[in-house]
C-alpha cells in the first residue's frame, strides 16, 4: 500500500513535459552527440508547439532547423555504426567514402549549444550504458537502410524551415531570419553533400555563402567555413578545380582578417565597443565594420588567454589552409586529364593546320565528335584531404 502511495507521488511530482524543457533536453542530448535522443525530443516539442501554434507558423522554423539537424547527424553517425560492419583493412583507406562528406577542420571554435556542423562527430565514444543499448538496436533497425530516410526526412524537415524563413521574409527582411535562413541552406548543403547529390549541394552552399557575406563581417569563421564547405563540393565535381580553389583562398582570406583582430586586440590596438544600441539604428548601408549581426566571440570582450588560444588555433588552420591550396593547385588540369582520344585528336588537328591540308577539318570533325561522346571519369565522391596535426 505505501509503495503505491509513492508511486503515485511520484507520478504526480514528475513535470509535465513542455516545448522550453523537451528543446533544453534535446539540446543537452545533441551536445553529448546522443542524436537519437535529440531526435526523439526535437520532434517531441515540435509536437507540442505545432498543436498550438499550427504547422508552418513562424515560431516553429528554429525548432525544425533544429529538428533537422538532428536527424541529419543521426543518419550520419547510423551511416558510421553500419561502416564498421566492413573488413578493418579496408578501414582506413576507404574511411572518407564510407563516412562523412564533411569538412575535417573546425572553422567555428567552441559552439555554445554543441551545435558545431563542423567537428567530426563519427566514431565518438558513447558515454553511458544507457548509450550502449540504443546503438545495438540502431544498428539492427537500420540495416535495411534507415539512414537514407533519415537524410531524407532531415531535407524534408529543413526545406519547411527554410519555406518559413522565406515566407516571412517576404514582409520583413530581419538580418537575424536572413541569417537563419543562410544557415538552413547550409544545412541542406550538408544532406545533399552526404548523398552526394553535388549539384543541389552547390546551389544551397552558395545561397548560404551569399547570405552570410552580405550580413556578416569578412572575418567571421562562419565565412570561412562556409567557403570551405563549398569548395570541397565544387573539388568533388567535374571541372569545377579552379571554383574548388578560388573558395579555399577566400577561406583563407576570412581567416587571416579574423587572426588580424585578434592580434590587434592583444595589442590593445582596437576600438573601444559602442554603448549597447549605439548606431545600431542606421547599420546599413555602413559596410561591414559596423555590422549589426556578430557570431563569433567580440575581441575586445575576450580574456588574453582567450585571444591566445584561438591565435593558436587559426594558426594551425591557416597553415592548413595553405597546404590545400597548394595542394589543388598541383591537381593535374582538365587538359593534362584528356582522354588518349582527346590528345591524339588534338595532335592531327595541329598536324594538319600546319601542312594546310584543305580536308583536315571534315576529319578533325569527326574525331572530335566520337571524343565528345566518351564519358568523362565520374569525379571521386571522397573527401581524401585531412589536416594534420
Amino acid at each position: 500500500m505505501a509503495s503505491n502511495e509513492k508511486a503515485a507521488a511520484a507520478a504526480t511530482t514528475q513535470p509535465e513535459l513542455t516545448v522550453e524543457s523537451a528543446v533544453e533536453q534535446a539540446k543537452r542530448a545533441f551536445a553529448l552527440r546522443k542524436y537519437e535522443q535529440a531526435v526523439e525530443l526535437y520532434g517531441n516539442a515540435l509536437e507540442l508547439l505545432t498543436k498550438e501554434a499550427g504547422e508552418d507558423a513562424p515560431e516553429t522554423a528554429d525548432l525544425y532547423f533544429s529538428y533537422g539537424k538532428a536527424l541529419l547527424e543521426n543518419a550520419i553517425a547510423q551511416n558510421g555504426v553500419l561502416g564498421k560492419d566492413q573488413p578493418e583493412v579496408d578501414s582506413a583507406e576507404d574511411e572518407s567514402s564510407k563516412g562523412s562528406h564533411r569538412p575535417i577542420l573546425s572553422f567555428s571554435g567552441d559552439a555554445e549549444d554543441g551545435d558545431d556542423p563542423t567537428i567530426d562527430l563519427l566514431n565518438a565514444p558513447l558515454d553511458d550504458e544507457d548509450d550502449e543499448e540504443g546503438e545495438g538496436e540502431a544498428e539492427g533497425e537500420d540495416e535495411d537502410g534507415e539512414p537514407e530516410d533519415d537524410f531524407n526526412a532531415a531535407w524534408e524537415v529543413l526545406e519547411l524551415a527554410k519555406s518559413i524563413y522565406e515566407k516571412q521574409l517576404q514582409t520583413d527582411e530581419d538580418e537575424e531570419v536572413q541569417l537563419k535562413l543562410a544557415d538552413t541552406f547550409i544545412a541542406l548543403g550538408d544532406v545533399s553533400l552526404e548523398t552526394e547529390k553535388f549539384d543541389q549541394a552547390i546551389g544551397d552552399y552558395q545561397s548560404g555563402l551569399d547570405l552570410k557575406v552580405k550580413l556578416l563581417p569578412t572575418s567571421s569563421r562562419q565565412i570561412a567555413e562556409a567557403h570551405y564547405k563549398l569548395s570541397m563540393v565544387l573539388d568533388l565535381t567535374s571541372g569545377r578545380l579552379a571554383d574548388a580553389i578560388g573558395h579555399v583562398e577566400k577561406a583563407l582570406e576570412s581567416v587571416q582578417h579574423r587572426l588580424a583582430e585578434l592580434r590587434s586586440g592583444l595589442d590593445g590596438q582596437l576600438p573601444p565597443l559602442p554603448a549597447e544600441g549605439e548606431g545600431m539604428a542606421d547599420v546599413k548601408g555602413k559596410g561591414k565594420q559596423v555590422a549589426k549581426l556578430v557570431r563569433d566571440d567580440v575581441v575586445q570582450k575576450m580574456t588574453k588567454s582567450q585571444i591566445e588560444a584561438e591565435l593558436k588555433e587559426l594558426n594551425g588552420l591557416k597553415e592548413d589552409l595553405v597546404l590545400k591550396v597548394e595542394e589543388m593547385k598541383t591537381q593535374p588540369s582538365e587538359n593534362e586529364t584528356e582522354t588518349a582520344p582527346a590528345l591524339a585528336a588534338k595532335a592531327l588537328d595541329s598536324e594538319l593546320n600546319l601542312k594546310g591540308v584543305a580536308s583536315a577539318p571534315a576529319v578533325v570533325n569527326d574525331l572530335t565528335s566520337i571524343v565528345k561522346k566518351k564519358k568523362k571519369p565520374a569525379p571521386s565522391s571522397s573527401w581524401q584531404w585531412q589536416a594534420e596535426g
